[in-house]
């Protein structure tokens, strides 16, 4: 599992043209209207994996609470109305592997309320989840894993290659299979109407793009040009604009664009920190999101408490979506990434 969870990481990474402004590093200012996130985030002084746990925050940098303490819950996702929270929730495999020592699987999606209580189980696959994403009617949850059946084949004395990935439809009242609508899709982001996906696609030529689809499925297209590596999507709430990243420079940054694909443009360009994951604030005027310092990079094995990748550095912003020459304000002191806004109750 440590191999597969460095390459979704290092995939998400390349997931998560054109302003310029760097980042600073200082607080929100008081005056600004103050939301509610969710994010993951370690404990004080260790790596980002393998402990991680759901927290939520105001975006003028206030740690409210963390909502859950098992060092096994991660990728938050809200419920439309506000009042939930999912997330990805690693447990040990009813029949486990015998080619990993992992005892911890990402393969259970809960729930929580906003308030940390009645935590439970949503639903359980024996495979790996990448990343859910609830649709606004609540009926479905939008899901990136990779089936059993997909499972690749290595040749003898070769390592195994990373198992194929799909974006699937899942029934929450447990009716029906999991469709798939396709294949290599990642990170998926519903319309806040339920009509259409946004979601990440991992070419046949190694490159990702934003994609964006009917919530069945049908008339996909491609935003974004493959050679920035684009991914990350997340609506606005009006339907008309799409945040996501990209790599530019060697670096990931963070953009916007029209939901044609049209107007792209870039909101970070600090050097000194590689950026991913963005989420739009309730009022479609912010975009919050997380940066990895350059000098501290994050990979993703398994740290001991000596490890070099302790260092690892993963901080929280949020900036302006519209303004000529955006500041992005750094919010968090500690450990944080996958911000998600919650949406307005």
């Amino acid at each position: 599992m440590a191999s597969f969870r460095a390459y979704v990481v290092r995939a998400v990474a390349i997931l998560t043209m054109v302003g310029s402004i760097a980042v600073a590093r200082r607080s929100v200012p008081s005056s600004t209207q103050s939301d509610l996130f969710a994010y993951e985030r370690a404990p004080d002084a260790l790596a980002p994996w393998p402990v991680l746990d759901i927290y939520l925050l105001d975006t003028e940098g206030r740690k409210l609470r963390a909502l859950t303490n098992d060092g096994h819950s991660h990728n938050p996702s809200w419920s439309p109305d506000g009042q939930r929270i999912l997330f990805i929730h690693d447990t040990a495999l009813n029949s486990k592997s015998a080619e990993t020592s992992d005892t911890h699987y990402s393969v259970e999606l809960k729930v929580i309320n906003r308030d940390g209580s009645n935590p439970r189980l949503l639903l359980r696959l024996e495979t790996p989840i990448l990343q859910a994403a609830w649709s606004p009617d609540e009926e479905l949850v939008a899901a990136s894993y990779s089936p059993d059946e997909w499972a690749s084949t290595a040749k003898p004395g070769e390592p195994p290659s990373p198992p194929a990935t799909g974006l699937f439809l899942i029934r929450l009242d447990g009716q029906g299979a999991p469709r798939l609508l396709f294949r290599e899709g990642y990170t998926p982001a519903w319309s806040r109407d339920g009509r259409r996906i946004a979601f990440s696609s991992h070419l046949s030529n190694n490159h990702w793009a934003v994609h964006v689809a009917n919530a069945d499925g049908s008339k996909e297209i491609q935003l974004t040009d493959p050679g920035l590596d684009a991914g990350s999507p997340s609506w606005s709430p009006d339907g008309r604009h799409i945040a996501f990243d990209a790599r530019v420079s060697g670096r990931n940054e963070i953009f916007t664009m029209d939901e044609n694909g049209s107007r792209q443009r870039q909101l970070t360009t600090d050097h000194t920190w590689e950026c991913f994951a963005p989420s739009w604030s309730p009022d479609g005027q912010r975009i919050a999101f997380y940066c990895t310092a350059v000098s501290a990079p994050c990979s993703a094995g398994r740290a001991g408490p000596n490890s070099s990748e302790n260092k690892c550095v993963r901080r929280i912003f949020v900036t302006p979506a519209f303004d000529a020459y955006p500041t992005p304000e750094q919010l968090t002191k500690e450990d944080g990434a996958f911000p998600v806004f919650a949406p307005k109750r």
